[in-house]
C-alpha cells in the first residue's frame, strides 16, 4: 500500500514530467521540470508570459505524470515492463512568497534573467496513482492516494 510519501519520493527522483492543463476546451500537455515535491504537493515555476501561466490562471486544475523507465532494456524480448508512471491531479495554488522565490533563484540561477516575471505554483489537494503495464485495463481499480 503506497502513501503520499512514496509519491513525493518518486516525483523527486523523476523530476521531468508531463503537465496537463486546459485552454478553454482544448487539453494542453507539455514537459516541465518540477522544482521539488514535499508533503504539501508538487512545486513548479514558470513565467507570466507563458501560455501555461494563462491556462492555469483560467483553470486552477492540473495533472502531472512522472515516469521511471524499466530497470532492464525497454522492449527486451518477452518483457512487458515499460516502466512506472505516477499521475497526480489537483488544485493549482500560486505562491507569492519572497523567501520561496529567493530559494528558487538560488537553486536555479538560469531563471534569474526572468526573475521579475517568475511565478511559483504548487499542485495540492488532489490524488495520485501509480501505474505499470501490469495495471493495463484495470485503471479504475488502482489505489488512489489523497494529498
Amino acid at each position: 500500500m503506497a502513501n503520499f510519501e512514496d509519491c513525493v519520493r518518486f516525483a523527486n527522483q523523476h523530476m521531468i514530467c508531463s503537465v496537463a492543463t486546459c485552454d478553454r476546451e482544448q487539453p494542453r500537455v507539455r514537459m516541465l521540470g518540477m522544482w521539488f515535491a514535499d508533503t504539501r504537493g508538487f512545486y513548479f515555476s514558470t513565467v507570466k508570459t507563458k501560455k501555461i501561466f494563462q491556462e492555469l490562471t483560467a483553470n486552477r486544475r492540473a495533472e502531472v505524470c512522472f515516469y521511471a523507465p524499466p530497470r532492464g532494456p525497454l522492449g527486451q524480448e518477452g518483457s512487458t515492463d515499460i516502466g512506472t508512471m505516477m499521475r497526480a491531479s489537483g488544485d493549482v495554488v500560486f505562491l507569492d512568497d519572497a523567501n520561496l522565490k529567493e530559494r528558487l533563484l538560488a537553486q536555479r540561477p538560469f531563471l534569474r534573467p526572468h526573475a521579475d516575471d517568475q511565478v511559483i505554483f504548487r499542485i495540492q489537494n488532489g490524488e495520485a496513482t501509480f501505474w505499470t503495464s501490469a495495471d493495463s485495463g484495470r485503471e479504475s481499480a488502482l489505489e488512489r492516494i489523497r494529498f
